[in-house]
């Protein structure tokens, strides 16, 4: 039911409770008659018991559409409690990202400084790496002299020349040796 049809329920009573209120003002206003106490007793509640019968729809309808609106209300509260909290914890989450976003330039500068570092890292590694190939030449150079000069001499002390008897000399053995130079 709506509140226009709870309107009209509302004011048809309420006409018919202003010409019943007429209807007693003419009889009370009426001089041919003349009521007793207790005929004007019994008409007054006759009276109250018709406006009550009239008006008994419409006090329900109201009391009806009064309760509807009363739990369109609760159920309107419920909701709206339950957006607050949800815009509650969306300001929370905006808030946090907030903070999170204030780090930003932080981070920022920290990994600026890292790649720095890692930059020289790498400078200082292709360096050594540098440095460790020339020390393997280097050394690889020296194993190649010392091999070389271990060669030469396996060659010289091949070279030399083991004795030999010459005329003249006696078979005991004693005889002199040669050297042969490059």
């Amino acid at each position: 039911m709506s509140v226009l049809t709870a309107y009209t329920i509302h004011s048809t009573a309420l006409r018919k409770a202003q010409e019943n209120e007429a209807l007693r003002e003419e009889i009370s206003t009426e001089p041919s008659f003349t009521y007793s106490d207790e005929d004007k007793k019994n008409f007054v509640s006759h009276m109250t018991a018709g406006v009550q019968l009239t008006l008994k729809p419409a006090e329900e309808a109201i009391i009806a559409k009064t309760n509807e609106l009363i739990e369109s209300q609760s159920q309107l509260e419920k909701v709206l409690e339950d957006e607050v909290t949800r815009v509650q914890r969306a300001e929370a989450a905006v808030n946090e990202v907030q903070q999170i976003m204030n780090k930003v330039p932080l981070y920022r500068q920290k990994l600026v400084q890292i790649k720095k570092e890692m930059a020289n890292i790498q400078r200082r590694t292709t360096k050594l790496s540098g440095k460790s190939l020339q020390l393997k030449a280097a050394r690889d150079k020296i194993v190649e002299t010392e091999r070389q000069q271990a060669a030469k001499l396996a060659n010289l002390e091949a070279r030399v020349v083991t004795t030999t008897p010459t005329p003249g000399s006696s078979s005991s053995g004693s005889g002199k040796l040669a050297v042969v130079r490059d």
